[in-house]
């Protein structure tokens, strides 16, 4: 049997001293005035600490982490709020080899105990992020039973809601050079009732359909045999990289 290894102790201290102390795997910290910031520590981690900045009730705000160095072990933290960021002109630059961008966009339709079983945008990010092939333009919407049903009838002509739909917009017409555009749908409900009968964590679920939905994005398939191991594997080595177990053992 494998030990789990302990969730992270945060000691916080008010200003007259005294210290409280929490277990956790994420923190936020709510500044007012809708700006938050998010601290993750992930289980796989070893000590890393993932840093998140979050703006609520204002799409056009961008939130801004500023780092400076304070000391040997110190760095000073800023979250800053821009409104006025303006696109810049592209630079006919030399390639560099640079990994693929993702332009992610993250919507929750989600009430109750749904919207609290939904994985976080940064995890979002980082699990579809391990599974491009090339830029892509992606919009992942969390929804409920209702509407995971409905797409599904709509689209897929199958009375029942999946745990994941993947819809891929003008990717012939723009070919390889320009983002792959288009949606993956991840129905919340679905997911957690199935990790509970599969004996999965929660989030290792999520983040096996995500990457299963971006591969499908970018071209993988699996309707035939040969296929659809080329593209568990796939899914097997990205989810490896994450440090999750191979979701088909």
């Amino acid at each position: 049997m494998t030990r789990q290894m302990d969730k992270p102790r945060i000691i916080a201290t008010d200003s007259d001293g005294k210290s409280g102390r929490v277990r956790a795997e994420r923190l936020e910290i709510d500044f007012g005035a809708g700006r938050r910031l998010l601290l993750s520590f992930p289980e796989n981690g070893w000590g890393d600490l993932e840093i998140e900045a979050d703006v609520t009730g204002d799409e056009a705000a961008v939130p801004i982490i500023n780092m400076q160095a304070g000391a040997c072990n110190v760095v000073n933290l800023r979250i800053d709020v821009r409104h006025d960021l303006l696109p810049v002109e592209s630079l006919d630059l030399p390639g560099t080899g640079a990994p693929p961008m993702l332009n992610l966009a993250v919507q929750k339709a989600l009430e109750g105990e749904d919207r609290l079983s939904a994985p976080k945008k940064h995890q979002i990010r980082r699990w579809a992020q391990a599974a491009l092939a090339r830029d892509v333009e992606v919009a992942v919407r969390l929804v409920g039973e209702a509407e995971g049903r409905e797409l599904n009838k709509n689209y897929r002509s199958k009375d029942h809601a999946t745990n994941v739909l993947t819809f891929v917009y003008d990717s012939e017409e723009k070919g390889d050079a320009a983002p792959l555009r288009g949606d993956l749908v991840l129905c919340v409900p679905v997911v957690a009732r199935e990790a509970r009968e599969q004996n999965k964590p929660l989030d290792a679920h999520f983040a096996h359909l995500v990457v299963h939905g971006m591969l499908h994005l970018q071209g993988f398939d699996h309707e035939d045999k040969d296929n659809a191991e080329r593209m568990e594997t796939r899914e097997r080595d990205i989810l490896r990289t994450l440090g999750y177990a191979d979701p088909y053992a």
